[in-house]
Order: structure tokens, then C-alpha cells, then sequence
């Protein structure tokens, strides 16, 4: 009776203990995500999809045009064949088709090909606004760390130091590489499996200093936090 009444007395001691005091101790680098969008790609595609369209327009409003000319030195013809004194502007109207048909040629030749070339252009664009980028390589100064990368992807993620050891990094894109670097603070959490886990919170860029970057915006409202945060930037 004494070793079962000692044995529910431990048990007792066990649960009563503090919740942290035999927690497992996790060191997990938290993370943050990156997103590339070649802005300037995009907006050269854009500037092409619009000369695409201008002539595109250009040709069916020269088309409609015609039309109207042959219509109207159909009727001059009738005029004329019915005694009517109408030479002179039928050779005017025939001066303006022939302009027409010269334009209408010249567009033609413009737009040749661009039902092919117009949905590669758009398919190319959403490529670039997903995301979808190489990033040859991205490096952590003073630390040796250095990541080379063979295949693109739409999300960068990327290590936080848990005790502050770096906060900078150098990101290759396209031959040019930026340094980017990050503010945040470090907290202690546990979670339901009672693991003590390193989260850090407050992420920001603070360097906004870029060679070819153009501009940075995050997903978060307020406070960004690690497994949750996610910069994109447009170069």
C-alpha cells in the first residue's frame, strides 16, 4: 500500500511540475519568404503588346475605311454610267483606295505572325508576375553559407538567424547581385508538443539602397512574422 501511495505522490509531483521544465529544447531557424518579379520585363512586353494592338487597330480601321471607299466609287461608277459628271472624284476616291490598299498592305505585314506571338507574350507576362525566376545564388556574408541554384522557383525561402548572427544577404539574379538586409527580433515560444522554438518577429527590410531593385512590398499588415512573412521585390 506504502509503494503504491509513493508512486501517486510522484505522479502528482510530475504533472504539477512547470510546464517548461522538461520541455525539449528545438534551436529551428526560423524562416522568410522572398518573391522576384522582373518588373522591367514585364513592362517591355507590355509596351510590345500595345504596338501589337495599334496596328492591329490601325489595320481594321484601314480595312473599314476601304470598304467604305469601294462602296462609294461603286456608286460614283453608277452615277457616271448613267450620265452623271462625277470623273473628277471618282479619280479622287480611287487615289484614296490605292493609299488605302498600300496602308492596308503595310499593316498586314506588321501583324503577320502576331496571333502566334500574342499568347506566348501573355503566357510569358503571368510567368513573370508568379514569380517564376532563377536565382543563381544566395549568400550569407561573414558566415560562409552560400546556396547555388540550377533550377527557378516562385518562393525564395530564407534562413533567419535565431541569435541574431547575421541579418544580411547577397542574392544573385541575372548576372547582378543585392544585398538585402533584414531587422527583426527573436522571441521564445513553446509549442503544443512543448518544444521551445526560436520565432522571430518585426521583420522588415531596412536597406532600401538597390542597384537594380525598384521597389519592395511585403504580405503583412502589421507585424510580420517568420513562417508567414513574404517580401516581393520588383526589379
Amino acid at each position: 500500500m506504502k509503494n503504491i501511495l509513493s508512486i501517486f505522490v510522484l505522479f502528482i509531483l510530475i504533472i504539477s511540475c512547470d510546464p517548461c521544465d522538461d520541455c525539449d529544447s528545438v534551436t529551428f531557424e526560423p524562416t522568410v519568404s522572398f518573391i522576384f518579379i522582373n518588373q522591367d520585363s514585364i513592362e517591355a512586353i507590355n509596351d510590345s503588346l500595345s504596338v501589337i494592338a495599334e496596328i492591329d487597330s490601325s489595320l481594321s480601321t484601314n480595312i473599314d475605311s476601304l470598304i467604305l471607299l469601294k462602296d462609294s466609287l461603286q456608286i460614283l461608277e453608277d452615277s457616271i454610267a448613267n450620265g452623271g459628271m462625277l470623273d473628277q472624284q471618282k479619280i479622287d476616291i480611287e487615289t484614296l483606295i490605292g493609299s488605302r490598299q498600300a496602308d492596308s498592305l503595310l499593316f498586314a505585314m506588321k501583324n503577320a505572325g502576331t496571333d502566334t506571338i500574342i499568347p506566348i507574350l501573355n503566357s510569358t507576362v503571368a510567368s513573370i508576375n508568379s514569380g517564376l525566376i532563377l536565382v543563381s545564388e544566395i549568400a550569407i556574408p561573414g558566415t560562409g553559407y552560400s546556396e547555388v541554384y540550377e533550377d527557378s522557383a516562385l518562393v525564395w525561402s530564407i534562413p533567419l538567424s535565431f541569435d541574431n548572427a547575421f541579418a544580411e544577404y547577397n542574392v544573385t539574379i541575372d548576372g547582378f547581385t543585392e544585398t538585402i538586409e533584414l531587422l527583426y527580433d527573436n522571441v521564445q515560444t513553446v509549442d503544443e508538443q512543448r518544444n521551445v522554438l526560436i520565432r522571430a518577429e518585426n521583420i522588415e527590410v531596412i536597406n532600401k539602397t538597390y542597384l537594380e531593385i525598384d521597389s519592395v512590398k511585403s504580405n503583412c499588415t502589421e507585424n510580420c512574422v517568420d513562417g508567414e512573412a513574404t517580401f516581393t521585390f520588383y526589379f
